[in-house]
């Protein structure tokens, strides 16, 4: 057995290898010595299974693969071809110039994260951002509202917004919601989880498809608190459905002394339309909506509101476990102001959605054009889809290369595209890989023209 395992070089002699110390760049030492070993070890336990050796140009081979795979495991950019404008696996809304320039002047030294300048007292972190958030809502409902009467608070997603809310606001009283509205979205964020975590009691009222003002109505005891509307913000219901007004419930609220507070997920303003913050705010107490969907900024969970309860979300012990972190907040304060300049060209996720389809067709057949070996396409009308849990059932007209290769499977070519430097992310339809160029940056298209000259080996 002793000569089964002859070639498997010993660590420090891999190390000094020249194509290991290549294949290595961008790994730290410790990373690359770990991946050494646990491959060489698994190649032992190999041999002991199978009683049969493995020569060392493949032992080398197995490494390199396995180093190029943890350098891919790393943070890097990624070319988004899927047509899903805010897509969750790739860090959904591309962040505005503003924002990273503003990241890089506080981010390399200190600033006044929490600190009064005109006073020199400490001060809170949600000052600017919540200011302008009142601004920005005040703003969009026409100053009809009293913007000293609202305030905003921030933490770190909107999961943690809704939970924060409820327990701070409605812990061990009923919370009415309509059964169809108990969804589930990406990562597994249940809403009666959180609700069950937040300390409130769930009064589930209708059925999945229809739930009238009547079912609220009866639901209503001594021991309940609010109401909860839930924004449907991944799927759409057509068909034999019905659901109660936000107005409606609004009024039902207020005859009844209880709350309404409403998670409307995605939370757009404009120039996007419905579901807008301000038409909520309208009618709901306190409104939790997400800062990397349709804002069009970081991840963040905003909640907005009568200032008297956000005061008591404030109060509450876990906003400071789930509170957002300084950068993110950076960035958010940047969004904002072009929000409130109406700079929307310069939001990449506005302006991406708004790129006109004659130029998209122009750039896919600029791709096309372009393809090397083993590459076949045609450029093929699609719809766009906002993604992130927004806007379902919504599509923007599009035109997308469709992929395909005489040697590699739809599978394989996706692969192959996501193992490129940069990869490409592209989706299989009818087993050819589109590639939409709605999502897709224009500076990274000469990426993608480098990627496809080059062919399929």
């Amino acid at each position: 057995m002793s000569n089964l395992f002859r070639h498997i070089p010993a660590v420090n002699k891999v190390l000094m290898d020249p194509q290991i110390i290549q294949v290595s760049q961008g790994l730290a030492s410790v990373e690359v010595t770990d991946i050494v070993r646990r491959t060489l070890d698994y190649i032992r336990q190999e041999i002991t299974e199978k009683a049969e050796a493995v020569p060392q140009e493949e032992i080398m081979e197995r490494i390199s693969f396995e180093l190029e795979a943890g350098k891919k495991r790393k943070f890097q950019p990624v070319i988004n071809a899927t047509g899903v404008l805010l897509h969750t696996n790739l860090g959904r809304a591309p962040l505005p110039k503003l924002a990273l320039e503003r990241l890089r002047a506080l981010g390399e030294g200190y600033f006044n994260l929490e600190l009064d300048l005109n006073s020199g007292a400490r001060g809170s972190r949600y000052a600017s951002v919540s200011r302008l958030f009142n601004l920005l809502v005040s703003t969009e409902l026409g100053y009809s509202e009293d913007i000293n009467a609202m305030d905003t608070v921030i933490v770190n997603n909107n999961a943690g917004a809704v939970l924060v809310a409820l327990k701070a606001l409605t812990a061990h009283h009923e919370v009415i919601v309509s059964r169809g509205q108990l969804v589930e979205i990406g990562g597994g964020f249940r809403v009666p989880d959180v609700m069950a975590a937040s300390g409130c009691h769930l009064k589930e009222v209708g059925t999945t498809n229809r739930t009238r003002l009547a079912d609220y109505a009866a639901a209503i005891t001594e021991r309940t608190k609010a109401i909860l509307l839930v924004h449907p913000s991944n799927y759409s219901m057509i068909g034999f459905t019905e659901s109660t007004p936000r107005d409606e419930l609004a009024k039902l609220a207020a005859e009844r002394g209880l709350l309404l507070i409403e998670d409307l997920g995605s939370g757009a303003f404009q120039p996007f339309e419905e579901p807008l913050v301000s038409s909520s705010l309208k009618h709901s107490h306190i409104v939790t909506y997400s800062g990397d969907k349709l804002f069009g900024g970081p991840q963040a969970g905003i909640i907005s509101g009568r200032k008297d309860l956000i005061a008591i979300i404030k109060r509450d012990p876990l906003l400071r476990a789930l509170r957002i972190d300084k950068l993110s907040l950076v960035a958010l304060e940047a969004v904002l102001e072009l929000h409130l300049n109406k700079d929307y060209d310069r939001l990449p996720l506005y302006a991406l959605a708004n790129l006109k389809p004659e130029k998209i067709k122009e750039r896919a057949e600029a791709w096309l054009s372009q393809l090397g070996p083993g590459l076949q396409g045609e450029v093929k009308e699609v719809g766009s889809t906002m993604g992130g849990g927004s806007l379902p059932g919504e599509t923007i007209p599009s035109w997308a290369l469709a992929l395909q290769s005489s040697s590699l499977s739809s599978a394989e070519l996706a692969q192959w595209l996501r193992r490129n430097t940069p990869p490409i992310m592209g989706r299989i339809v009818q087993e050819r890989v589109f590639l939409d160029p709605r999502t897709v940056l224009e500076f990274q298209d000469e990426s993608v023209l480098a990627i496809l000259r080059g062919g399929v080996q």
